[in-house]
């Protein structure tokens, strides 16, 4: 193995990307269930073009670090099978009623509040879902690899894992506002990523130090920066703008690859001794090359009916 372990950066970035996507989804989500009436058309006009590109961004990563770490993937197929049933049928609870929802305007009983409250209401729980197993990877807590199980109940009786998850959504829901312009809750939003950030930091300190490093004040300052910046009016457009915003956080969950590097489960497992070598390696970076030049194109293509819609809708008023 290098050095500089290249294929597992490679995958963490790409893992960052897909994560951010999705984050992005979890807050139009909080906000469709909290102040549908005032932020629904903002929100339906990022989500609804999105959704399809956060899944197909998400199976890329899953096929990545399939060829990346496949000594491992049956294991962890094993170890988290209940907690990837539970996310196939959000997934599809998801995916059905957003489509649903983008035709149904009135059906009886079922109009299209219902349906994107069901859509928001399982992408919070998918959310869910993938911090608890993130929570398990880095800390390890109820994990154990030979024999592989988890147990549930020395998860919940260890408090790292649940303030872990307390501190991401008090984040997810600070930065809200910032992500689909709400600008009145400006100093709300700040108030909120920096509880958010207090109690994520615990989180850390309570994994018994390990996974507690210097690096930390790195996705720190990335973090609280955009919620600062939503304060200042000139700062406005530049931080509210959703590519840079993405680019931003993917930034910031790519800066903590140092929670499962060079270990990962509670410093217990070693990843450079689970990443591929030899032929993998190159179909890797193959696979690597070819899906993210088509997923740049689909995101290009995003951006540019993004920026079209917009300007019609501008010139309509």
């Amino acid at each position: 193995m290098l050095i500089i372990n290249s294929i597992f950066y490679l995958d963490f970035l790409v893992f960052g990307i897909f994560a951010s996507l999705l984050i992005s989804e979890i807050m139009g989500s909080i906000i469709l269930l909290l102040w549908w009436e005032k932020y629904r058309k903002p929100v339906l006009q990022y989500i609804v073009p999105i959704w399809e590109v956060t899944g197909t961004f998400g199976a890329f990563w899953v096929v990545l670090s399939d060829f990346a770490f496949p000594s491992i993937l049956i294991p962890l197929a094993e170890l988290y099978s209940g907690a990837i049933m539970i996310f196939l049928i959000l997934f599809v609870a998801r995916n059905s009623t957003i489509t649903f929802g983008e035709f149904i305007i009135k059906k009886g009983w079922l109009d299209e509040r219902k349906l994107y409250s069901g859509y928001a209401l399982s992408s919070i729980l998918i959310g869910v879902v993938v911090l608890y197993v993130l929570s398990g990877v880095i800390g390890g807590y109820g994990v154990s690899l030979g024999p592989v199980n988890v147990n549930a109940m020395t998860w919940i009786s260890k408090p790292a894992d649940l303030v872990f998850l307390i501190g991401a959504v008090i984040l997810m829901i600070g930065l809200a506002p910032v992500f689909y312009g709400a600008t009145e809750m400006a100093k709300f939003s700040v108030i909120f990523t920096a509880i958010g950030l207090i109690v994520s930091s615990v989180s850390l300190y309570l994994y018994e130090g390990s996974a507690l490093s210097y690096l930390v004040i790195i996705p720190i300052c990335l973090t609280i920066l955009p919620a600062i910046f939503f304060n200042i009016r000139q700062l406005v457009s530049i931080v509210t703008n959703k590519l840079v915003f993405i680019s931003w956080l993917s930034i910031d969950i790519f800066s903590l690859n140092f929670l499962v590097y060079p270990n990962a489960f509670g410093q217990s497992v070693p990843v450079d001794a689970l990443t591929t070598s030899g032929p993998m390696t190159a179909a890797y970076f193959d696979i690597t090359l070819v899906g993210g030049i088509i997923l740049a194109v689909l995101i290009a293509l995003y951006a540019i009916a993004v920026s079209r819609k917009n300007k019609m809708a501008i010139s309509e008023v």
